[in-house]
């Protein structure tokens, strides 16, 4: 006996060229099923088409009037205010009737495909609204179906979920690689809940929260499945970017204090040069892709220097981007990287002060950040830094340091993130500790339902529940705004991430003009123009 399930995948519209990259994460989870000889498909409604549906043309067009209005020409006032957040609370109410729709035909292709369980990814803001919409409905069309649920979503919140939905029959925290292979068996009547790790779920009034597993030899794990036979967005060349994302590592052995991905990921563990390398080698002769992003939060230098040898060893024509570390980075590994195709490093330099950083638990010094950062700018990779501005006892002096550290060295991008105070993290734990107020029992259950809009300035976002530094979520974010537009102000480029550098330069534009575009066809729901972008890209990739 196996099981035949549905893997799904709605993030809610998305608002970036990122949010239309495959789902490494579900790739992963359908081969591990495959594997083991369960059947499986992947349901990814993060596509060009769905954006097209969450913004018709009606309202497509008073967007692009306001977007280019506050965003491009940067007019000022309410006269331009208003219209804009009116013609987004119409939009988002049309939103929340198709989520209920897609939620139907969801039941449908369960009923015709004989659908044993269903998995759902969760998202924050409108996807954990679409998915508890779609999940409620499975129950109430098939009341004995199995719906698990894992993700971002969950890591972040854990058994809070359970306190406001009961349409899950169990979360997934952790890695679900192996879990989701247990549950098929408990789907089969082979195993209990109780003795599958990384599940939580309702035993009566009881909340239960099984031990977590990690993965111990990542070199186990089958190769990710991108077929259009199981995964079927991926047909074709206009639904999804063909740019993979590949877990070279998981886990992270430092400590930051605003950082969720140690909680999350655990300890270090990392694919071998070989077995990530074959991984590469598979991809460009199945799928012909060409282009990667490694997925790791603290991927080693060591670790990306034995990689890039390897791929100059078998002269694979490849173009990648990945984050790293400042500690143990020299110039030897950047001009390896360079060599082997790397195009963008990412760092979380986070602060030019060195009082901050250690505030922060970052355990680097900013002499070292700013060396590292000069030698990778000279190995002409394109230098990414992100920073978190204010950040918890910041003053004017730190600020000024900051800003002047990235004057000095120049990265091709800056990230300039406001201070997120996720669940779980030291800053979320212990707020009093980093000059951060909010209710701790509280803070969880107000922030899950929270929409980030990644495109749109933090003024356009809804106010979050805490302060840092004395300062209200409209203060400090003023102060994230002013720090952004001194950077613009003075040259530099910000908000191109490694990914969307790297898919600039196939779509054959700058990185600054990309993001421009890219921000006004995203926020206004452009799709023709959005789906010319990704054909444009694929066959950039498919060509190279």
């Amino acid at each position: 006996m196996s099981t035949n399930s549905l893997l799904i995948t709605f993030a809610g519209y998305p608002y970036t060229p990122s949010s239309l990259l495959p789902d490494n994460g579900l790739a992963n989870l359908a081969a591990s099923l495959l594997k083991h000889g369960h059947t499986t498909k992947i349901m990814d409604l993060n596509t060009t088409s769905m954006i097209g549906r969450l913004v018709p043309e009606q309202f497509h067009k008073k967007m692009k009037k306001n977007i280019e209005n506050i965003l491009i020409e940067e007019k000022k006032g309410l006269r331009y205010i208003i219209p804009y957040l009116f013609s987004v609370r119409q939009l988002e109410n049309f939103q929340r009737r198709e989520f209920y729709k897609i939620a139907e035909e969801i039941v449908s292709y369960i009923k015709s495909n004989k659908i044993d369980f269903v998995g759902l990814k969760l998202w924050n803001g409108d996807g954990f609204t679409a998915s508890k919409i779609i999940a409620n409905l499975i129950k109430k069309n098939f009341s004995n179906m199995p719906v698990f649920a894992g993700g971002p979503q969950v890591d972040m919140f854990l058994d809070n979920i359970h306190k406001v939905t009961d349409a899950f029959d169990c979360l997934v925290y952790g890695e679900g690689e192996e879990t989701i292979v247990m549950l098929a068996e408990y789907v089969e009547g082979k195993r209990k809940l109780e003795s599958i790790p990384n599940v939580i779920f309702k035993k009566g009034r009881q909340m239960v929260t099984n031990p977590i597993q990690r993965i111990k030899d990542l070199d186990s794990m089958p190769f990710p499945v991108y077929d259009s036979s199981v995964y079927e967005a991926m047909g074709g060349n206009e639904e999804k970017i063909k740019m993979l994302v590949l877990d070279e590592s998981r886990g992270c052995p430092n400590k930051c204090h605003f950082c969720i991905h140690p909680i999350k990921s655990g300890h270090l563990r990392m694919k071998s040069f070989n077995r990530l390398v074959d991984e590469i080698v598979h991809f460009l002769n199945k799928e012909k892709i060409s282009i990667f992003r490694f997925a790791g939060s603290s991927t080693p230098p060591q670790l990306l220097k034995g990689i890039a040898e390897e791929i100059i060893k078998r002269k694979l024509r490849v173009e990648y981007s990945s984050f790293a570390h400042i500690r143990s980075m020299d110039s030897e590994i950047l001009q390896i990287l360079k060599k082997s195709g790397c195009f963008a490093v990412f760092y979380g330099m986070e602060s030019g002060s060195q009082k901050i950083l250690d505030a922060m638990n970052k355990n680097v010094k900013a002499k070292n950040i700013e060396h590292v950062l000069m030698q990778t700018k000279k190995s002409g990779l394109f230098t990414i830094v992100s920073i978190i501005f204010p950040a918890p006892f910041e003053t004017e002096d730190t600020g000024k340091e900051t800003l002047d550290m990235l004057l000095r060295v120049c990265p091709d991008s800056v990230l300039v993130q406001i201070p997120g105070v996720y669940p779980q993290t030291e800053w979320a734990n212990n707020p009093s500790d980093f000059n951060i107020q909010l209710d701790k029992e509280s803070y969880p259950l107000k922030v899950m339902n929270y929409k980030i809009k990644l495109f749109s300035p933090p003024r356009f976002w809804s106010p979050l529940p805490y302060k840092v530094n004395g300062k209200n979520f409209k203060e400090f974010s003023a102060q994230t705004g002013k720090m952004t537009d001194n950077l613009e102000k003075n040259g530099l480029l910000t908000a191109v991430s490694d990914d969307l550098a790297l898919l600039a330069k196939y779509a054959g534009k700058s990185p600054r003009q990309f993001r421009d575009e890219n921000r006004v066809l995203f926020l206004s729901g452009d799709e023709k123009a959005i789906r010319k972008e990704v054909i444009d890209i694929n066959n950039g990739i498919f060509s190279s």
